[in-house]
């Protein structure tokens, strides 16, 4: 092969960073069978979880958001940089599943974050009502086990005097029969030295668990 030729198969096979240039913060990126789905944080602005398709991790294409309606979430007098952070998406049962944070306060140094989750059988929509969850800390997100339980991790804040006010990780079931949390959350990992311990998200392969 020439060298002119492999320059050209070798560009063709190259792939251009960023893949999604602009402001994409907080990335969750999901697989349903052959698409990729990435969902966005979108802090104070409309509208919210914005959300891009791909079928090869390359190429993009906008889907506009998810948060659309004040039914899902209200922003108004929403702060500079608060609102949504963070946003995770998760497919299960024919379902998917949105867990977002909408954080009140963030100049103040406390978050006053509350969690929600909204479902819908389409990436289109129509999402259900929001089931208002915990508001323990931010950077929330759900994870389905092979038993067919659902669980609540996030990262938890302590705001008591001499604390680290990043507490750690905290897991809780949430029963999706029910549309609620369950059961008491527990403190799994209350990290390192470094502190600033968050976006938590927790997997299982080959017989172990990895958060």
């Amino acid at each position: 092969m020439s060298t002119e030729i492999a320059d050209v198969a070798t560009a063709a096979r190259s792939i251009r960073n960023p893949v999604l240039p602009g402001f994409h913060p907080d990335p969750s990126i999901l697989r349903v069978e052959d698409d990729y789905y990435l969902a966005t944080s979108t802090f104070e602005w409309y509208p919210g979880v914005r959300v891009h398709h791909s079928r090869d991790l390359v190429h993009w294409r906008p889907l506009g958001g998810i948060v659309t309606e004040r039914r899902l979430l209200d922003l108004r007098g929403c702060g500079d940089s608060n609102g949504i952070w963070a946003p995770d998406l998760t497919w299960h049962d024919g379902q998917f599943h949105l867990v977002y944070s909408d954080v009140a306060s963030f100049a103040s140094g406390y978050w006053d974050p509350q969690n929600y989750l909204i479902t819908a059988p389409d990436i289109t929509g129509p999402w259900s009502d929001p089931v208002v969850l915990h508001s323990h800390g931010f950077d929330a997100s759900l994870f389905h086990d092979e038993d067919g339980t659902s669980w609540l991790l996030a990262m938890s804040a302590d705001w008591r005097p001499g604390r680290d006010r990043f507490g750690g990780i905290e897991i809780q079931r949430y029963d999706r029969a029910k549309r609620q949390l369950v059961g008491n959350a527990q403190i799994i990992f209350t990290g390192t030295p470094a502190g600033l311990t968050e976006g938590p998200h927790l997997y299982r392969h080959d017989g172990w668990y990895w958060l």
